[in-house]
């Protein structure tokens, strides 16, 4: 591992959700940046000939500069998290911030967030700071993985809306449910489940903002039901990880 680049952090945190995803922290070396929830950092490793560089979600509460955090799943054949699910907790790792639009919109809509993947790492940004700063927000949080043990964070999910002491509804949706026998949830792809979703919390144009992050085909698939539902363009922010047509 090349460690001549000057780089900005380190890799302080390593939590392996599953094979090939995991939750991951990194310290800036100096001057940590402030970022509003929602918004992506820029993670860097030198490669054979260059610095690879990938925005990634910042996870963590916007509150905390201490760590930002990360959810990020390996890419067989990527360019960049191969290299870093070589890395090691302590390795030197590049990080610049904070960019990005998608953040929750001041208005008193109910927020229906809507996460494929990786994609809940901005919601879980979003929430976290607005508990650090003991704000509340109605919001409904939709995750859609393949497995059962893709759906990070859900131990605290269920235990944050049982406890009732912050406004969120949470439901996770498997779409291989055939090789998860445990499992007793939702199931298919979380576009699927967010029409019945509307339906159960009574969301509507006139009382709900969507937020979409994840894979294109679920944001084209939920941008279409929107809009036949009278949601308007600008209450349907979004995110894609990735170009749709586009290997990620």
């Amino acid at each position: 591992m090349s460690t001549d680049y000057p780089y900005t952090g380190l890799l302080s945190r390593w939590e392996e959700i599953a094979e090939g995803l995991a939750i991951v922290g990194v310290q800036a070396l100096q001057n940590p940046f402030p970022f509003n929830p929602g918004q992506y950092a820029t993670l860097g490793l030198m490669g054979p000939d260059k610095l690879v560089q990938r925005p990634m979600s910042i996870s963590s509460s916007a509150d905390r500069l201490d760590e930002y955090e990360f959810f990020i799943r390996l890419v067989e054949g990527g360019e960049f998290t191969p290299l870093l699910w070589d890395r090691r907790v302590g390795d030197p790792i590049n990080i610049k911030g904070a960019k990005g639009r998608f953040v929750l919109q001041d208005d008193d809509r109910t927020g229906l967030l809507v996460a494929s993947g990786t994609g809940l790492a901005p919601f879980m940004s979003m929430i976290e700071t607005l508990r650090d700063r003991r704000q509340t927000r109605d919001l409904v949080l939709l995750h859609g993985v393949s497995h059962d043990f893709d759906l990070a964070w859900r131990s605290q999910l269920e235990a944050l809306v049982a406890s009732g002491s912050f406004p969120v509804r949470y439901a996770g949706t498997v779409s291989r449910p055939q090789n998860c026998p445990d499992w007793t949830g939702l199931t298919g792809r979380v576009e699927a489940i967010v029409e019945g979703q509307l339906e159960e919390h009574r969301l509507t144009p006139e009382n709900t903002t969507i937020y979409l992050c994840g894979n294109p085909d679920m944001i084209e698939a939920v941008e279409a039901m929107a809009a036949a539902r009278g949601f308007p363009p600008e209450q349907v922010r979004k995110e894609l990880y990735w170009p749709k047509g586009r290997e990620h």
